[in-house]
């Protein structure tokens, strides 16, 4: 056993010394030194909700009366991060439109993971730098996330900030606690077209455009689904291709693209699965 934690520890910190200057970029940015309390249901419910409103004060105002907190400014509270990390693209963001035009719980969930962890650096940051080269399945330490949480944010961290941060990714699906043990790395196990969908969100919302697979890895946003290796990406954009959802997947030489030939609207308009 401690040999292993000494394994996870020693490779889950590899990133950080590899590479100090985002880590560096990222104190700078993140402002905060805590972690909130991640309100996942409230933001399914919200999501839902969204449906039927007009605009994100309309929405906001039934997330208040209807959040079951008594203290009024707790609901304000938890409205505001709703809306914060799940709304970022307005009213009619991707989270909303993937719903409406899936209602499916699954993809709706990857799609929230990715919102939570692109607009929550530092657990963003857990995820694609910390545990992203971690095996699933294998034991976390808590020393290991404790050791993250001082390189982000240049300062021991708090008991509730630690708590917090393993709570979170608990709600997230991709740590599983263990009572008497440590916390075991888990799959969230992400939808092919949830990839597909974000990759067209990121990379080519209005119109058909060529990536280097290059430039695609080295965004984040593949690892905050849970997929553990860039041959995993190649394959569902494969499959893509074969479904006729991009237009092609080039490998030539030392260039490897993707081709996209729907806009993100087009593609959620035809409810596709891989």
């Amino acid at each position: 056993m401690a040999t292993e934690s000494a394994f996870l520890f020693e490779k889950s910190m590899h990133p950080l010394r590899a590479d100090p200057a985002p880590q560096l970029e990222r104190k700078r940015t993140a402002g905060k030194k805590t972690i909130s309390d991640l309100r996942l249901p409230e933001a399914v419910f919200a999501v839902k909700q969204s449906v039927q409103c007009r605009d994100l004060e309309q929405l906001r105002t039934f997330l208040i009366s209807r959040i079951d907190q008594n203290s009024r400014e707790t609901r304000l509270r938890y409205a505001r991060f709703v809306l914060h990390w799940f709304f970022p693209d307005g009213i009619d963001g991707i989270a909303r439109k993937t719903w409406m035009a899936h209602q499916d719980d699954k993809i709706l969930s990857d799609i929230l993971r990715y919102l939570y962890l692109e607009h929550e650096p530092v657990m963003g940051a857990c995820v694609a730098d910390c545990l992203f080269p971690l095996e699933i399945g294998m034991r976390v330490p808590a020393a290991v996330f404790d050791r993250f949480l001082i390189g982000y944010f240049g300062a021991d961290p708090t008991k509730k900030t630690s708590q917090r941060l393993k709570s979170n990714l608990k709600l997230l699906g991709m740590l599983e606690r263990c009572r008497g043990e440590d916390d075991r790395l888990a799959s969230p196990g992400p939808s092919k077209i949830s990839l597909l969908i974000l990759t067209h969100q990121i990379f080519a919302p209005t119109e058909p455009r060529t990536i280097e697979l290059r430039h695609l890895l080295a965004k984040p946003f593949w690892k905050y689904f849970g997929f553990k290796s860039e041959d995993e990406v190649r394959r569902i954009l494969r499959d893509a291709d074969a479904a006729g959802l991009i237009g092609k997947y080039v490998v030539a030489d030392q260039l490897e693209q993707v081709t996209t030939c729907l806009t993100v609207d087009e593609l959620l308009a035809k409810k596709a699965r891989l």
